[in-house]
């Protein structure tokens, strides 16, 4: 194990101020290997930027112990969306506190978004790495979460502190199983199933059978609905090439050869089905990564 001097980052970190802390310094700064002082200085720098998130979300008390990250994407997310989109959609912030672990959607340069979710540590039977380097989380329930892009050596670090973790937090392994819990995007409080608003604070919710019908409608806007912009917009765009390449040149091409006569059944059937094909693969997609959360819907209204 090696030493690290995290003086400065001690400081910098706001949770430190007025003697109240919400870091446990023992354990964000231990790591081993060649490379473990990078990977404490991206674990600061990381936390720098989910400060202000962790502020709202944790309870009183509650103390960080360890962070890292890691993408929840599916196989089927990663064939059909593309492996850096998959990818990037689906990182998470992995934020192990002394009650739970934390799972904050981020993006690319690890912003906290808007999609916040939880595991109880009584829920978790086990974390293994795998030999393709997925970090498996299995659940009491016979669920099982996996996460790429976990450092090696986090993962092995981890194992190690999740079979602590639970009797230092009084509890033991099955006595809950509910497994992963979506948190309200307003208030953060667990949010079981899919509401449209949430019961606490009264905050939207979005569902997400309407970012399918969207996505269904047009390739795209169903993502653009959940805040993806970027990707819904690149969607948009190759939907509008898609169309262009597959249905309205070969119409154009056809009638050129037909003199005017009207298209046939021989000629739609196909082109439809391709086109009907790709919407449908978007909207399944769609839903699928609307359903890693509670996507934000209209604020809460002020009562009184």
């Amino acid at each position: 194990m090696i030493t690290f001097n995290a003086a400065r980052h001690h400081e910098e970190l706001p949770g430190e101020k007025g003697g109240t802390s919400a870091y446990d310094l023992s354990t964000l700064i231990q790591g081993e290997g060649w490379l473990a002082r990078r990977r404490i200085a991206a674990r600061f720098k990381l936390l720098k930027k989910l400060d202000g998130k962790l502020a709202r979300v944790l309870h009183p008390g509650e103390r960080v112990r360890f962070v890292t990250k890691g993408s929840v994407a599916s196989l089927a997310e990663r064939f059909f969306a593309g492996h850096a989109v998959a990818y990037h959609i689906n990182l998470r912030a992995l934020v192990f506190t002394t009650e739970r672990v934390i799972l904050l959607h981020v993006g690319a340069t690890m912003k906290p978004r808007e999609l916040v979710s939880e595991l109880s540590y009584a829920s978790i039977r086990d974390l293994r790495s795998t030999w393709s380097g997925f970090c498996e989380v299995k659940m009491s329930n016979g669920r099982t979460h996996r996460f790429s892009g976990v450092p090696r050596a986090d993962r092995e670090f981890l194992r190690d502190f999740l079979t602590k973790a639970m009797p230092a937090a009084g509890m033991a392994p099955g006595e809950a199983s509910d497994g992963l819990m979506h948190l309200c995007p307003h208030c953060f409080t667990p949010v079981p199933g899919w509401p449209r608003v949430c019961g606490r604070c009264g905050g939207g919710i979005k569902a997400a059978s309407t970012a399918a019908l969207l996505s269904l409608g047009l390739p795209g806007l169903g993502n653009w609905y959940l805040g993806h912009r970027w990707f819904g917009l690149f969607e948009m765009m190759g939907a509008v090439i898609f169309w262009v390449v597959f249905v309205l040149r070969p119409v154009e091409e056809e009638l050129a050869h037909r003199d005017g006569l009207p298209l046939g059944p021989g000629f739609w059937i196909p082109a439809l089905a391709i086109v009907g094909s790709a919407h449908l693969i978007d909207a399944a997609v769609t839903f699928n990564f609307a359903r890693k959360g509670h996507h934000r819907g209209k604020a809460p209204v002020a009562r009184g």
